[in-house]
């Protein structure tokens, strides 16, 4: 082969190599995407519609084409076009959206609303509607129609345009709160409240809540710490894998004033170690659970009663929650009376919104009681915090916590003081609406079963701030098939139906005449039924080594000699304020409800 032939045979070789790398490279090349944030490069149409009018306007009052060009920076040829109507439509630009400016409004608010009832949209379900009301209205869009989505470009203009809308990460609320915090409890208890604050004229000062919380040797770390970028497991040292709780109970003022805190320790005897760096004036107990109990609270409201210094002529406020330790506590509600102290209850479930303490007190506390437990362990290498630490972490924290200011906004924002129901809009009862239910008949009288999940009627439609309801948004509705009708709003269609048959609570004010002598009423009943079953028990032995739980002693009127068991659920008994055991009340009437025996 000739020198000639094998250089034109190397060059076909080179060429055939170029053309099939540049295939490949074709066939490879990433197709460009818009950029999210475009910078616009040119200043073209840089100018308002306000500007442009403002112009026109001054054109046809007689300045020239040029003083106005120059004035209100609109180019001269552009704006004789306006003038002269040349110009129909003036945008950028040959995309438009899919939907109007009405029809996107109308989906943010179907949104919002749906957040509201806490039932909101992922962003996958947002894109699915999106895709949805574009088919089923035949409106004309570039939806994926595989995968019956809206785009992720889609959803990102649908939020630069409403910027009133964000994707945040849910806080998990129950069934039960959602439920609870209705409009018709919410404004039974301000009823109550308002009374009793105009009765007795309680001033800021003397108006207290009272609250539990649980702090651990293991508090919870939700922190970001710095670490080695694409490691897969990132730790930090804890006291253990289980912390031991304690129980800490908080009282504070509307005018911002907090009383030394009350402390359970679940354990059976006290340790003067244990108090160790504990808030001044801190008292302390201790049972096998740690957790409040009747008993518990009732040790906490004689340190109450020595810090709020209440008298007939400066009666004290107490609001607690609907925890059975507080309201079904005869002992408590007689020390109360008899020291001038209000104890209202709250309504259950509603204490994320009523309770000053949890609004505003409790997220802070934990948070500083978990950055003290971080210190402590950084700066003690090769220690674990105990029960013997965690009045020293509590006492710093509580340090940082209790401000006048905390005190004094939580009350504001439960509405509490000042005295403010109104602090609570539509807005706050729109996950009630999902479980609210008409009344069958306006003049039939409601259990308080029925009030509890029944709203009134201007709650019961559904009416939230800028919400309309199914009929307004089908009539008035810029969609032929609206939101509503493709994903429609939660709604309860019939009455709840439960298996647990339990008395439904409600606010009460656990101070008074009615009250106190339910508690008394339902003592005397589980008293005499306890009695009853020991004896019944006691005739039925067959042998001296079975043993009978120790119950109480049947009471016997020292007077009459009338036995209390024999009573009809304890009618004509109460109970003597010093010993606890039960009296005929014929026979002791006119005294100081003291036995013989006592006085």
């Amino acid at each position: 082969m000739s020198m000639s032939t094998q250089s034109l045979t190397q060059s076909f070789s080179c060429l055939s190599q170029r053309r099939t790398c540049r295939f490949i490279s074709k066939e490879l090349e990433v197709q460009p995407q818009m950029p999210r944030n475009y910078k616009r490069k040119s200043t073209r149409g840089n100018w308002t519609p306000q500007q442009l009018t403002q112009a026109k306007d001054a054109v046809d009052s007689g300045i020239s084409l040029k003083a106005a060009s120059k004035t209100f920076g609109i180019p001269r040829s552009t704006l004789r076009d306006h003038v002269l109507g040349k110009v129909a439509k003036s945008k950028l630009g040959s995309r438009e959206t899919v939907f109007t400016p009405e029809q996107e409004a109308e989906l943010l608010l179907h949104l919002h609303d749906l957040e509201a009832r806490f039932y909101g949209v992922t962003m996958d379900d947002a894109r699915a509607l999106a895709f949805e009301l574009a088919e089923q209205n035949k409106i004309t869009h570039p939806f994926n129609k595989k995968k019956k989505k809206a785009g992720r470009e889609w959803l990102t203009g649908f939020l630069k345009r409403n910027p009133t809308l964000s994707f945040r990460k849910p806080e998990p609320t129950s069934a039960a709160r959602a439920r609870g915090f209705n409009k018709v409890s919410v404004n039974s208890f301000f009823d109550m409240y308002e009374v009793a604050i105009e009765q007795k004229r309680f001033r800021p000062e003397r108006i207290y809540n009272v609250d539990e919380t649980a702090i651990s040797t293991v508090p919870p770390n939700k922190k970001k710490i710095a670490a080695r970028k694409g490691k897969k497991q990132v730790g930090i040292i804890s006291s253990a894998e289980r912390g031991e709780t304690t129980t800490v109970v908080m009282s504070m003022s509307a005018s911002g004033r907090y009383l030394p805190p009350f402390v359970v320790f679940p354990r059976t005897r006290m340790s003067d170690a244990l108090k160790q760096g504990a808030p001044t004036g801190t008292k302390f107990a201790c049972n096998p659970s740690g957790y409040m109990t009747v008993e518990m609270f009732d040790t906490f409201f004689d340190h109450f009663i020595e810090h709020a210094h209440a008298s007939e002529s400066d009666p004290v406020l107490l609001l607690v929650d609907g925890h059975s330790s507080h309201t079904k506590n005869l002992a408590v509600t007689t020390k109360a009376r008899k020291n001038n102290v209000t104890i209202l209850s709250l309504p259950p479930h509603c204490s994320n919104k009523l309770q000053p303490l949890d609004v505003s007190f409790m997220a802070p506390f934990k948070a500083n009681y978990s950055n003290a437990a971080d210190v402590f362990l950084r700066s003690n290498p090769g220690q674990v915090i105990g029960q013997y630490n965690t009045m020293q972490l509590m006492g710093t924290a509580f340090e940082k916590t209790a401000t006048i200011s905390t005190a004094v906004n939580g009350f504001k924002k439960c509405g509490l003081w000042p005295c403010d129901r109104t602090v609570f809009d539509e807005n706050s009862f729109a996950p009630s609406l999902v479980t609210d239910q008409e009344l069958p008949n306006a003049t039939t009288e409601s259990t308080p079963a029925s009030q509890e999940n029944i709203a009134d009627p201007s709650t019961a439609s559904g009416a939230i701030n800028g919400s309309m309801d199914e009929s307004q948004k089908s009539a008035e509705s810029s969609f032929t098939i609206p939101p509503s009708s493709i994903l429609p709003l939660p709604k309860m269609t019939g009455p709840r139906v439960t298996k647990r048959k339990r008395r439904v609570e409600k606010a009460e004010d656990i101070t008074s005449d009615d009250y106190r002598q339910s508690l008394i009423d339902a003592k005397a009943t589980k008293d005499i039924a306890s009695i009853k079953k020991s004896k019944k028990a006691a005739t039925k032995r067959t042998s001296k080594r079975q043993k009978v739980e120790s119950a109480l002693e049947d009471s016997l009127c020292d007077r009459c000699g009338d036995c209390f068991s024999n009573s009809c659920n304890g009618d004509g008994w109460i109970i003597c304020t010093t010993c606890k055991k039960w009296i005929h009340n014929q026979c002791y009437e006119g005294s100081d409800l003291i036995c013989f025996f006592c006085s």
